[in-house]
């Protein structure tokens, strides 16, 4: 008998929320005949394909929708701003909504079709004013300080239910004034993205912590960055099946988006994304390896 294999394609979250999301879409003029909007797009921190197509579509709430427009290529939407003006007829502010959309092109049985490997629901206008208030709130790190302590290990998580979690970093090595004073961004990011995988995991396997005030205050900072109802978030990072313990993909797949999420959003004092610091100090250390490699004795 034949068998049919199927390929399951992640989609890629793609941010509407928080400090400096993927994309913002104001609403510039509101008119008789319909909106006027600007669109923002910044993907880069995804690695997409450079050939990916990127779409934005508007539709009404009760699902009525206009032909996608082409914002371009993933290469051509490589520069820091991407911005676009559109008119959006016969549709009200309360009533609009707007789909996101990275489509990689494939072939299916021997026909030509797009798969859709990024997506952002967007119900409603990028708030500016919201936003200025959101950069007082979110600071990752003021919900998982940091302190030093003699320990075998680079750093771990201290967690405690209805305490607040802490990542403890080894002392003697410097690695605290690195972290707290942004000097490697290298460094932190990879601390700061295993520490939160770490931490969302014990949230979601340890039932101590299913009331713990500190994991609803984790939640709702989440929810607020990523765009995404609390309601949605996985309940359980195990299910027990027929005394099996089975992990949930799902869950998985959550709290890999969200780590990404998080950190690559870190800020530091001058404004600047962490993730972007990274990549430059990477391609810095990346060329001078490969000038001593080459030159080198």
């Amino acid at each position: 008998m034949p068998q049919t294999t199927l390929n399951i394609i992640n989609e890629t979250k793609i941010t509407k929320q928080g400090i400096s999301p993927d994309v913002m879409i104001n609403l510039i003029e509101e008119q008789s005949t319909g909106l006027k909007i600007s669109v923002a797009v910044d993907l880069k921190r995804h690695n997409f394909d450079p050939d990916c197509k990127v779409c934005l579509q508007s539709f009404d709430r009760r699902g009525s929708g206009l032909k996608p427009f082409l914002l371009g290529s993933i290469k051509d939407l490589s520069d820091d701003k991407n911005e676009f003006q559109f008119f959006i007829p016969e549709v009200n502010k309360d009533e609009v909504r707007f789909r996101l959309l990275v489509s990689r092109e494939g072939e299916f049985k021997k026909i030509k079709v797009y798969r859709i490997i990024g997506r952002c629901e967007i119900n409603k206008f990028f708030n500016n004013e919201n936003q200025k208030d959101d950069k007082k709130n979110f600071k990752t790190e003021s919900l998982l300080p940091t302190k030093e302590q003699e320990i075998g290990t680079v750093f771990k998580i201290e967690m405690i239910p209805d305490r607040k979690p802490y990542l403890i970093l080894k002392s003697g090595c410097n690695i605290k004034y690195n972290l707290d004073n942004n000097i490697d961004p290298i460094q932190k990011t990879l601390i700061y993205t295993s520490a939160i995988r770490e931490l969302l995991t014990n949230y979601l396997v340890d039932s101590r912590f299913d009331n713990c005030i500190y994991k609803e205050k984790w939640w709702k900072l989440i929810s607020e960055k990523i765009g995404e109802n609390i309601d949605d978030f996985p309940k359980s990072f195990l299910t027990i099946d027929r005394d099996a313990v089975n992990i949930e993909m799902q869950a998985v797949n959550w709290i890999n988006e969200v780590a990404e999420i998080m950190v690559s959003n870190l800020l530091d004092s001058s404004g600047k994304k962490l993730v972007t610091k990274f990549i430059e100090k990477n391609t810095l250390n990346e060329n001078r390896y490969s000038e001593e490699t080459e030159y080198g004795v």
